[in-house]
C-alpha cells in the first residue's frame, strides 16, 4: 500500500541513538523555583544531538505545522454522515523501622504512585483534594495537607512526600503567551508537590513544579521522579511548565502526524533539581519502566480519514490518466479534502451500473492487504535526570494494560489484540433541506442531488499476538500469531522465561508461552476453565494467583505452573454477588510473603443491602482459604505495618491484629 504524507507514522531510521535536550533545569526552595539551562546538578552540562527530527526555527512556523496536521486531523467529507468510528472493546520508598507492605508494581525497583503509601512510620492516604498523614505509632492523624484540587497519587521517598494533584479550568490568565500559539485551555494542569515529612506534625513544602497535560503515569527509580503528561492537540496550542511556555530549541517532532505534546518531567528528589523534555508525538496511551528504560506505548485505531484516502487512491486508479494524476497529487500533499472533491465529480458522472463496478473494484483492492490497529512504543533510555530518546518500533494490535509490556534483558515482550477490518464504500444521495417563508409560516422542501462518496470499516475478526523486540536493533525478531481467534487478552504476567497470558470469550484459556528463545517463541502450555483472570500475580515458585471473574462475579484462583506444560487450576475461590477493585488496579492488591497473605478490598451485595471490607485470603502451595472477612465500608486499601494490619476508606482508617484479625482502633480521617 502507498504511504501517504498525512497518514504516515513511521519514524526514520536516524532516530536510533538520539539524544533530547531537557527543556530546562530547575532548582526547587520553599521559596519557588530558580531555573538555569547551563548545568545539571551534580553532572555535565546537557548535550545532545536532534540530528533527524524536526526542530522550529520560530514559533510561527511551529503554528504553521500545526496547522496542517489539524486540517488533516479534523477533515471529513461533510454534516451528512456520521464518521464510522473502528469498534474495539474496552477492558476495563523509605523504610519504617517495622516490615511494612510496599506498592504493588510491576517491576521490582520501579515504584508506581497510589492513593495510600506507607513507609513504616507513617500512612499517608489520599482523600479526595486532602492528603492525611498518620503515624503508625501514635494512631492518630498528625497533619492534613489541603489543595485546591484533585490529587491523582502520591510517592513516599525517605523523609520527602510528593503529591501529584491535576487540575482543570481556564488557569493560563496571567502567564507568557506565544503568538499565533494559544493556551491549552481547558487541558488539564498536573501540579506536583514536594514536602519535607521529617516533623509529620508540620509538613514543610519544599517547592513544586506544574506542567501542562493530564497524567499519563509516573515511576519513581531510585532517587528520580519521572512523569509522562499528554496534551492533545485540537488547535494550535503549546504546553507550559511552570507558566512559561516550551521554549522551541528543546521541542522536537518524533511523529509526522501527531494529535499531542507529551512532556517528560524528571525530578532528582536528593537535590530537588528537575528537567523537562517535549515531543510531539501521538497521544501515550500506556507506560512501561524497567530499570534502564522507558517505554510510551501510542496507540493508532484506524482513521476514518485513513479509509478515505486508501479509497480515494483505488478510485484515481481508475480515472483518465490527467485526472487520475490530480488526485494522487493532492493525496500524496495531505490534501483529502480536494481529492475528495474531484473524485466525487467524476463518480456523479458515471450511470448507477459503471459507478457500483468502480467502487466494488476500489473496495476490493484496498481490502486485498489486511488492516489493523497498530500502537507505536517510543523507547527512551534514562540515566538520572538525562533521557535519551533510543528509537521506535511499530507493531499490529492494541495493548490491553501495562502488564502486556515486559522487558527481559536485551529483549521486549509485548501482546496485542488485533481486529481486522475491511473497507467499505457507497455512494449515497445526499438530502439538502430548503427553509422558505409561506404566508408568513416558515415551510421546508427537500431537494436529492446526485449523491456522495461514503467510506467506512466494518471489524472482521479479533485474534491475539505476542510480539518479541531485540532491544538494539528495534525490530521484532519472533512472534506468535493467530492465537485465540474471536477472543481478546485479559491479562498477562511475565514470570521468568514464562509469558503467561488470559484471553475471554467464553471459557478461560491460560496460554504459558516460553519466550527463552526470542526468535521463536512457542505456547508449551494451555488450559481452559470457566471464567477469566483480569490479574495475575506470582505467589512463590511454581504457583499462580489469578484475580477474575466467574458468572459475572469475583473468583479467586490458584495455578499450579511448575511444569507450564500441564498446568493445573488446583484452587478457586468463588464469591458470589462480589466485586473488588483489584479486578482493574493491581495497586488494590497486598501480599504479604512471610504470612503468606493476600489482601483485597471487596464489596458484597445481596440480601437487600450491601457489605464491602478486606479480604484476607490465606495461601500455600496447593490451597487457597478466606481467613478473614474484615469489615469496613468503602475500603480501597490495605496496608500492613508490623503485626498490624490497616484497612483504608476515604474518610477512615481501620487499624486490626495480624495474628487474630481484631479490630484494634479506628482512626478518623477528618481535618
Amino acid at each position: 500500500m502507498r504511504k501517504h504524507v498525512f497518514i504516515t507514522l513511521a519514524l526514520a531510521a536516524v532516530l536510533v541513538g538520539a539524544s533530547i535536550p531537557p527543556l530546562m533545569t530547575g532548582f526547587l526552595s520553599e521559596g519557588g523555583f530558580t531555573t538555569t539551562t547551563t548545568q545539571i546538578p551534580g553532572g555535565a552540562p546537557p548535550t545532545y544531538n536532534l540530528e533527524g527530527l524536526k526542530k522550529f526555527s520560530s514559533y510561527d512556523e511551529l503554528a504553521d505545522f500545526l496547522e496542517k496536521v489539524l486540517a488533516v486531523n479534523k477533515w471529513y467529507p461533510g454534516p451528512l454522515y456520521g464518521p464510522l468510528i473502528a469498534m474495539r472493546e474496552e477492558s476495563g520508598g523509605g523504610a519504617g523501622s517495622q516490615p511494612a507492605s510496599k506498592t504493588n508494581v510491576q517491576v521490582e525497583g520501579v515504584d508506581e504512585p497510589d492513593i495510600v503509601k506507607t513507609n513504616g512510620e507513617l500512612v499517608v492516604v489520599v482523600s479526595g483534594n486532602k492528603v492525611f498523614v498518620v503515624s503508625t505509632l501514635e494512631k492518630a492523624v498528625e497533619s492534613v495537607i489541603a489543595f485546591e484540587t484533585g490529587v491523582r497519587g502520591l510517592f513516599l521517598y525517605k523523609e520527602k512526600l510528593v503529591v501529584l494533584a491535576e487540575s482543570y479550568g481556564y488557569y493560563y490568565e496571567g502567564v507568557e503567551t506565544v503568538q499565533y500559539l494559544a493556551p491549552p485551555i481547558g487541558a488539564p494542569k498536573l501540579i506536583v508537590y514536594f514536602y519535607n515529612l521529617t516533623n509529620p506534625e508540620n509538613p514543610v513544602l519544599l517547592g513544586k513544579v506544574s506542567v501542562t497535560g493530564y497524567m499519563l503515569s509516573s515511576r519513581l527509580l531510585d532517587n528520580y521522579l519521572y512523569l509522562v503528561a499528554n496534551t492533545n492537540i485540537y488547535e494550535p496550542v503549546i504546553p507550559y511548565v511552570n507558566g512559561k511556555p516550551v521554549p522551541l530549541e528543546t521541542l522536537a517532532v518524533v511523529d509526522q502526524h501527531p494529535d499531542a505534546y507529551v512532556v517528560i518531567l524528571v525530578v532528582d528528589l536528593e537535590e530537588l533539581a528537575y528537567t523537562t523534555y517535549t515531543f510531539l508525538i501521538r497521544s501515550g496511551g500506556w507506560l512501561y519502566m524497567s530499570l534502564s528504560n522507558l517505554y510510551i506505548a501510542c496507540e493508532k485505531p484506524l482513521w476514518l480519514a485513513e479509509a478515505y484516502a486508501m479509497v480515494l487512491e483505488a478510485i484515481a486508479e481508475h480515472m483518465p490518466p490527467e485526472q487520475k494524476g490530480e488526485v494522487l497529487n493532492l493525496l500524496n500533499q495531505g490534501l483529502v479534502d480536494r481529492a475528495y472533491e474531484k473524485i466525487n465529480k467524476y463518480l456523479s458522472g458515471l450511470s448507477d451500473n459503471a459507478r457500483r463496478r468502480l467502487l466494488d473494484e476500489a473496495v476490493s483492492r484496498v481490502n486485498a492487504e489486511p488492516r489493523r490497529d497498530e500502537t507505536t512504543f517510543h523507547v527512551f533510555t534514562v540515566n538520572g535526570l538525562s533521557i535519551r530518546l533510543k528509537g521506535s518500533f511499530t507493531i499490529p494490535g492494541l495493548l490491553l494494560d501495562q502488564f502486556a509490556m515486559e522487558e527481559a534483558g536485551e529483549f521486549f515482550i509485548t501482546a496485542t489484540t488485533e481486529t481486522n477490518y475491511t473497507v467499505t464504500a457507497d455512494f449515497l444521495p445526499v438530502v439538502y433541506t430548503i427553509y422558505y417563508e409561506n404566508q408568513g409560516i416558515t415551510e421546508s422542501s427537500f431537494k436529492n442531488t446526485t449523491g456522495a462518496l461514503y467510506v467506512g470499516w466494518s471489524n472482521t475478526m479479533m485474534d491475539n499476538s505476542v510480539f518479541i523486540v531485540d532491544l538494539n536493533s528495534l525490530s521484532v525478531v519472533g512472534s506468535l500469531r493467530n492465537l485465540a481467534p474471536g477472543e481478546r487478552i485479559y491479562s498477562a504476567r511475565l514470570i521468568g522465561s514464562i509469558f503467561f497470558l488470559v484471553t475471554f470469550r467464553q471459557v478461560d484459556p491460560l496460554f504459558a508461552i516460553d519466550v527463552s528463545d526470542p526468535d521463536n517463541p512457542s505456547v508449551i502450555g494451555f488450559l481452559k476453565i470457566p471464567g477469566f483472570s483480569e490479574y495475575l500475580h506470582p505467589l512463590s515458585p511454581g504457583r499462580l494467583l489469578g484475580i477474575g471473574v466467574e458468572d459475572g462475579w469475583l473468583k479467586i484462583s490458584l495455578f499450579n505452573v511448575t511444569d507450564p506444560v500441564n498446568m493445573s487450576e488446583i484452587f478457586k475461590i468463588n464469591l458470589p454477588s462480589t466485586w473488588s477493585q483489584a479486578l482493574y488496579d493491581h495497586h488494590a492488591v497486598t501480599v504479604h510473603p512471610e504470612r503468606q497473605l493476600v489482601l483485597i478490598p471487596f464489596a458484597s451485595y445481596g440480601g437487600g443491602g450491601m457489605s464491602s471490607g478486606a479480604l484476607v485470603i490465606k495461601y500455600s502451595s496447593d490451597e487457597l482459604r478466606v481467613d478473614a472477612v474484615l469489615p469496613h465500608q468503602s475500603c480501597v486499601r490495605t496496608v500492613y505495618v508490623g503485626g498490624e494490619l490497616y484497612t483504608i476508606s476515604p474518610g477512615l482508617i481501620k487499624v486490626f491484629s495480624l495474628k487474630t484479625y481484631e479490630e484494634l482502633l479506628e482512626i478518623p480521617l477528618q481535618g
